[in-house]
């Protein structure tokens, strides 16, 4: 069977993305499994609490998360199971995905915070560092379908054979239509990928709706909320460039700016260079 992970530290924004999850698993045949990652308070490490302590911490996160697979279960009547992990996020998570080979992540997303824009969190490290599509749900969103993608990207450089081959995954799994957002100060860009061969060669394009749009913009995250204003769409999708450390200084990744910024679900496709 299909299998989602859904990332819960028990707050709201969590809450909200294992319903979104459990909705789009129960119509889409998947199956989910809740990962949660132990924390301990600063407070209980710098007081040295006792082997019991901790003992007692894991017990009640076992009972939490098996409640809420019992909820799940019951409400949504589809296969759940839980993974409580204790160490760090991202090698706990890649244990999770080898695990239980799962088709993508699902992480719900607060409300922006200085100390987020500052630091990022774990949503922002998972776009990152994850080699699996990362949906993304804000805290307000419900599931009500993935009836119509918008495909925002900027350069050529972010479409590459794994990436392509993710997002056509999704469009034909959700049967959606597909709206191909191409933004850039440089319009040529979008010519280099109709003609690339190597992207194009697997597909057969007859099989799904799909639009073509392309904006001469300096600013890019204002041209995607614009066009997002525009199309209504149920599900924005970026591929995140990864920037060489020099570059870093210069940019910001526009797929984590949009993760914070957005409105709508954001499914993060990895580069996975080829």
């Amino acid at each position: 069977m299909k299998v989602i992970i859904v990332c819960t530290d028990f707050s709201r924004e969590a809450e909200n993305a294992i319903h979104y999850a459990a909705s789009l698993a129960k119509e889409n045949k998947y199956s989910i499994i809740l990962f949660n990652l132990q924390t301990i308070s600063i407070h209980a490490l710098n007081a040295q609490a006792s082997a019991d302590f901790f003992y007692s911490q894991t017990i009640k996160n076992q009972k939490k998360m098996e409640d809420k697979v019992t909820e799940i279960n019951t409400i949504y009547a589809i296969k759940a199971e839980y993974y409580l992990a204790s160490g760090n996020f991202i090698e706990e998570l890649e244990k999770c995905i080898g695990t239980h080979d799962c088709s993508f992540i699902v992480m719900g997303m607060a409300d922006k915070t200085l100390e987020q824009r500052l630091l990022g969190n774990t949503v922002t490290k998972a776009v990152h560092q994850i080699k699996k599509p990362v949906l993304i749900v804000p805290s307000h969103i419900e599931y009500t379908g993935i009836s119509k993608i918008l495909f925002a990207y900027e350069t050529h450089k972010s479409m590459t054979w794994s990436a392509m081959n993710d997002l056509y995954y999704f469009v034909k799994e959700f049967n959606s239509d597909i709206e191909i957002f191409n933004v850039s100060e440089n319009l040529e860009d979008f010519a280099e990928v109709i003609h690339d061969t190597d992207l194009n060669s697997g597909y057969d394009m007859n099989d799904i709706k799909y639009s073509f749009k392309m904006v001469k913009a300096i600013e890019i995250i204002k041209a995607i909320e614009e066009e997002i204003r525009l199309t209504n769409p149920d599900l924005l999708t970026m591929v995140p460039f990864q920037y060489n450390l020099l570059e870093s200084i210069f940019h910001r990744s526009k797929t984590s700016i949009m993760a914070y910024k957005n409105k709508i679900p954001l499914l993060s496709i990895p580069l996975n260079t080829d």
